[in-house]
């Protein structure tokens, strides 16, 4: 998996979108995919925060850990 771009990145194609830019072309302006740009402003328009989401972690202990009784 890829690691995150840059916060910093991500407030200054926000700030151009938000600065009346479309976002395929702050996309260009910056050097990101223009999906990136799509998501990012998607992001802050729902949350407020352009931080990003957490990568990885376990995601199937919790099940099977729920059915730890009817396994013993």
């Amino acid at each position: 998996m890829t690691k995150p771009l840059s916060l910093d990145l991500r407030q200054r194609v926000i700030a151009a979108i938000a600065a009346g830019q479309s976002c395929r072309a702050a996309a260009a302006r910056f050097g990101v995919a223009p999906s990136a740009a799509v998501k990012w402003h998607r992001r802050w328009r729902d949350t407020g925060s352009v931080v990003p989401k957490a990568q990885g972690g376990d995601t199937r202990s919790g099940r099977i850990e729920a059915l730890g009784p009817a396994i013993l």
